[in-house]
């Protein structure tokens, strides 16, 4: 499942975890992402993947961001 995602600036994806697995792409902006116990900031054209059932955070840069999730299995709770 693909998902477009679009944060303001500062914005915070507070710390959740899903049984899904999850990569992502970063198209525009910048953001702080801690999956597990790392931490590291990712901008455009970098990549990320989350492992089902970890737990992740985004912090939002300075800048409006722009990425595309990938999501398997499909989620329920986003159709």
């Amino acid at each position: 499942m693909l998902s477009l995602v679009e944060m303001e600036p500062h914005s915070v994806v507070e710390p959740h975890s899903h049984p899904h697995e999850q990569v992502g792409l970063m198209l525009s902006g910048t953001a702080q992402f801690t999956i597990g116990e790392e931490t590291r900031r990712i901008g455009p054209g970098e990549m990320w993947r989350i492992p089902g059932g970890v737990v992740h955070k985004v912090v939002a840069g300075d800048e409006p961001v722009r990425a595309l999730d990938v999501f398997h299995p499909i989620r329920d709770d986003y159709r």
